[in-house]
């Protein structure tokens, strides 16, 4: 499935890809997590720590990486641009994408997004860390798993959803 999605590779597909990536980083996805809490803190609601959440979504996911070995795909088939430097975890085993997880759960306790919305970010999220070379299949299916999850208990324990 890999070379399949890959078959149409091109540079400007690389660049969206690599562009959509930056979204996933842990900084960037930290520092949209801190801003829903101070945005929630304003608007004095009761949900306002479901965000800080996405900690434990980067607990579970460096925890089933060490002990999933499912390795990532080889190196001859990345396709990404390094357009932000950032700070960079080498994990030795792919699954689940980071980058899904965080922003499955991001997106999973953000309130008022059209669904239609949030399912057309996360296929392009899932699609372009296949096509970049960067997970398999299963590594993306897995971080939609642990995004949603957490997220769906993060808003069960730490807060309902205002009316």
């Amino acid at each position: 499935m890999l070379t399949a999605i890959q078959s149409v590779a091109r540079p400007e597909l690389d660049l969206l890809g690599s562009v959509v990536s930056v979204f996933g980083q842990a900084e960037v996805t930290a520092g949209i997590a801190a801003g829903l809490v101070i945005a929630r803190l304003r608007a004095r609601r009761a949900d306002v720590w479901v965000p800080l959440a996405i900690a434990v979504v980067v607990a579970l996911e460096a925890l089933v990486k060490i002990v999933v070995t499912q390795p990532s795909p080889p190196l001859e088939l990345a396709r990404g641009l390094a357009l932000v430097p950032g700070v960079d975890i080498p994990f030795t085993h792919s699954f689940p994408s980071g980058h899904v997880a965080r922003d499955t759960f991001l997106l999973a306790v953000i309130n008022g997004w059209p669904r239609i919305m949030t399912a057309v970010v996360l296929a392009l999220v899932v699609i372009s860390r296949v096509y970049l070379g960067e997970h398999w299949p299963s590594d993306v299916l897995g971080g939609l798993a642990l995004g949603a999850g957490v997220g769906w208990v993060a808003a069960a324990v730490l807060g309902k959803h205002e009316p």
